[in-house]
């Protein structure tokens, strides 16, 4: 009889979980997906895709993959006539397939290291996966911004959600790349503000997602954070092999990178520039969040009220520094998701394929509501 009773006790709360899983299910509006820095293999495979893959159906019109930048390493993709390019045009394809012939949508943002490291003939590099993804003719899946045009590009993925894309590299490259001459909407760096500026106020009323591949807050490496081992074995940046102690000498790089940085760093003159500038318009709108790869980690920042989403572990990781605007770090690969529900509440959920189990978020936290 007892026996009897725990079975039927069970399948009641079964039943409730499944009916509470399918209101939850049916009561998505939008999900967005931010996975960057996919761009390396490991073993031949993707883990963080195999785990989308896993968790998610890609077969449904609600969902967006935004690929955050660096989505081929360690330089972008060559020309047909290299001799790495059937390599590194298989790294890009991988991530074509996770939505090849889905309803769900795939939008390819440009990293620095898509621009060749941020070299010079970069923007050879950027044109040459623009046209191979233009190439494919899939519908659903998109390279933004066109031709290594900086954007900033407004996409609607919903009624009251709007997707904002840059790339950021094209503000932050020394070397050639579209100007005044260009076919680019924009061509400098007034007008790249200007029409964001146009964007916000179009769409006032609307939740913005500004998506890049640099970062605007980080506390990690590109944000002046260096562990106890990049000071002691410096060569490891280099190759993770190269162990060899360089004690106070090893100090002298990430000391000097942390107060002054590189141009890929948020305290170099330049990315400030550029952060100020993008990120004053952006704090005019009532509810933008946004969200970057670049850095190898997994972060949530919340700095005056405005939401920073860090989604750079998509096949590297890093280490990452905890600071009283942090809500949640990790130095952990994976990626972020944003469930956009139908009655306004947003879902912020971190994903890695090295937690076990592997399905069950790392994080997960209700932001603020688009009602409130």
């Amino acid at each position: 009889m007892l026996i009897a009773f725990k079975k039927i006790l069970f399948l009641i709360l079964l039943l409730i979980e499944g009916t509470l899983l399918f209101a939850q299910y049916d009561s998505i509006n939008q999900r967005i997906v931010l996975i960057g820095d996919a761009g390396q293999l490991t073993g031949g495979r993707q883990p963080e895709l195999d785990l989308l893959k896993s968790i998610y159906n890609l077969d449904d019109a609600r969902t967006s993959l935004i690929y955050l930048g660096d989505n081929i390493y360690p330089a972008g993709l060559p020309s047909v006539k290299a001799k790495n390019y059937a390599i590194m045009q298989h790294i890009l394809q991988s991530q074509v397939e996770v939505v090849k012939g889905k309803k769900s949508q795939a939008f390819f943002i440009p990293g620095n290291h898509d621009w060749k490291k941020g070299k010079k003939y970069g923007w050879e590099q950027v044109k040459n996966q623009f046209n191979y993804i233009e190439s494919l003719r899939e519908d659903n899946i998109h390279f933004v911004p066109e031709n290594g045009c900086p954007g900033p590009v407004e996409i609607k993925l919903a009624n009251e959600i709007v997707l904002v894309v840059m790339d950021t590299q094209w503000w932050l490259h020394p070397f050639k790349k579209p100007g005044v001459s260009s076919d680019c909407k924009c061509k400098t760096t007034n007008d790249v503000i200007s029409s964001l500026q146009d964007i916000l106020f179009r769409n006032r009323d609307k939740l913005l997602l500004f998506a890049s591949h640099h970062p605007f807050r980080t506390n990690g490496k590109h944000g002046g954070y260096f562990t106890w081992k990049q000071h002691l074995f410096p060569l490891t940046d280099i190759h993770p092999s190269l162990y060899i102690p360089l004690p106070v000498i090893g100090s002298i790089y990430p000391i000097l990178r942390g107060m002054f940085g590189n141009i890929q760093d948020t305290r170099h003159p330049v990315y400030k520039r550029m952060v100020r500038s993008i990120d004053e318009v952006l704090k005019t709108h009532p509810y933008s969040i946004r969200t970057a790869g670049h850095e190898h980690t997994l972060q949530l920042i919340r700095d005056e009220g405005q939401y920073y989403i860090v989604s750079g572990g998509g096949s590297k990781s890093d280490q990452v520094k905890k600071v009283p605007s942090t809500i949640f770090a990790s130095p952990s690969t994976g990626f972020a998701v944003l469930e956009i529900l139908t009655n306004g509440k947003i879902w912020l959920k971190f994903f890695s394929s090295r937690n076990l189990p592997r399905e069950q978020p790392l994080f997960s936290t209700l932001l603020k509501s688009l009602n409130q």
